[in-house]
């Protein structure tokens, strides 16, 4: 099926002895309503993924992507989150060799598919596919983000796919939000640690305290070692680690910073680190 887009609605500017009343006119007010059933608040759920949608590589095109049907809700033009209902997709193929390609969803219902890992303003990224010697798709990932629902914590912020590629070795803010009111935030941190010349990593919360009305900092605690990842610890992370960290709750002040920061501060790291922060009050 084509993909139906609920979304965005543009309403008639009435005008009285101007506006014709006809039927163009009266179907909109209808779309008005349609637009409204299948859309959801954008103040309490972001974008996301809400069913199907899985990416694989044709068993018998080495180079076609099959997307399957779905559904997934996404920022409008207008700034509302609208329900696009999607059929399946066979017609994404790969040709060059040794690369890597992004799939994005647009908020017209049409897709991004290439090279570039940046999508259009607005848009999810559905998955990534590398490939091989001979430009056919190697392994594709998965990169599609579900969401909450209302009654659960806000998530106002997340690194896509797996997670930020980290090889540097110094500090690197890996998430960063504006708080729009001033309340208590929770923040997530994850990351696969692979470093042929283990360290000892540092990871920290930097936000704005609401009470001094100043940027403060607290250190994650890693569940594996036991350690507080401060840059002091008593070992350092295995090379090919998988570290889950408790997740923090602060209290930020509106407007202020809030941004979660990692560093892997030598060898030759090639770390992956996600995060998410949720709004909680």
């Amino acid at each position: 099926m084509a993909n139906t887009v609920f979304g965005p609605y543009t309403k008639t500017a009435w005008s009285s002895g101007v506006t014709a009343l006809n039927q163009t006119n009266m179907n909109n007010l209808e779309t008005s309503a349609q637009t409204a059933l299948n859309g959801i608040n954008a103040d309490f759920c972001g974008p996301f993924v809400l069913t199907g949608m899985t990416c694989t590589k044709d068993g018998t095109n080495a180079n076609q992507l099959d997307i399957a049907s779905g559904t997934a809700y996404i920022t409008m033009s207008d700034g509302t989150t609208g329900k696009i209902a999607l059929g399946s997709d066979t017609t994404h193929t790969t040709s060059t060799p040794s690369t890597t390609y992004y799939l994005f969803l647009k908020n017209d219902g049409t897709w991004q598919w290439g090279t570039s890992s940046s999508g259009p303003a607005n848009s999810l990224q559905i998955c990534h596919a590398t490939t091989d010697g001979s430009g056919n798709i190697n392994v594709v990932t998965d990169d599609r983000e579900g969401a909450g629902h209302i009654g659960s914590p806000l998530i106002v912020a997340r690194t896509s796919g797996n997670g930020v590629a980290v090889s540097a070795t110094t500090e690197q803010v890996i998430l960063t939000y504006t708080p729009p009111v001033t309340g208590f935030y929770r923040a997530h941190l994850y990351f696969r640690y692979v470093n042929p010349t283990p360290n000892k990593v540092t990871a920290r919360v930097r936000w704005t305290d609401p009470i001094p009305g100043t940027n403060v900092a607290n250190w994650f605690f890693e569940s594996l070692g036991g350690q507080l990842l401060n840059g002091s610890q008593a070992t350092t992370t295995g090379n090919n680690q998988s570290i889950a960290c408790p997740p923090m709750t602060v209290r930020v002040q509106a407007a202020g910073t809030f941004e979660i920061r990692f560093t892997d501060p030598g060898g030759t790291p090639a770390d992956t680190v996600a995060a998410l922060i949720e709004r909680i009050s």
